[in-house]
């Protein structure tokens, strides 16, 4: 067999064993990527969110609209200081006494919050806060225009 530059260089690799390195490593490192990705995946499953709890709202379906009496309505203004109710400005304590005559003499009323757009939100958070307080759970929320 006649010695060609292939054969030469790969009785050169065999004579000073280049074909397989030893390395003198104190573990495995092949697959590091591997495990590292396994512990990120770990970590994302076994993780505890943390949920906020909000308001539970049931909405409409597309079915018929439901009609209801004028007596069931609390209608509410939520303002910058207080709640506009039948006309008068109150404050949080007097819509709580509101809410519990209104729940007494009909246990089916329903409150409706009137916002409007220069409110802000956390007024209508505390409305909700309220009627929450007071065990209302039938709410409606409307766009004052």
């Amino acid at each position: 067999m006649p010695l060609s530059k292939k054969n030469l260089a790969s009785q050169y690799y065999r004579k000073n064993n280049l074909f397989r390195r030893n390395v003198n490593a104190p573990g495995e490192f092949s697959s590091m990527a591997d495990l590292a990705f396994l512990l990120l995946i770990f970590f994302i499953v076994t993780a505890s969110f943390v949920l906020r709890q909000g308001v539970f709202l049931s909405l409409p379906t597309n079915a018929a609209s439901v009609k209801v009496d004028a007596k069931n309505l609390l209608e509410v203004y939520p303002e910058n200081q207080g709640y506009m109710v039948e006309g008068k400005v109150i404050q949080r304590p007097e819509l709580l006494k509101i809410i519990e005559e209104r729940k007494q003499r009909n246990k089916d009323t329903i409150m409706v919050i009137y916002m409007k757009p220069h409110i802000p939100y956390d007024r209508l958070v505390d409305t909700l806060s309220a009627a929450k307080e007071k065990k209302l759970h039938k709410i409606s929320l409307k766009d004052y225009r």
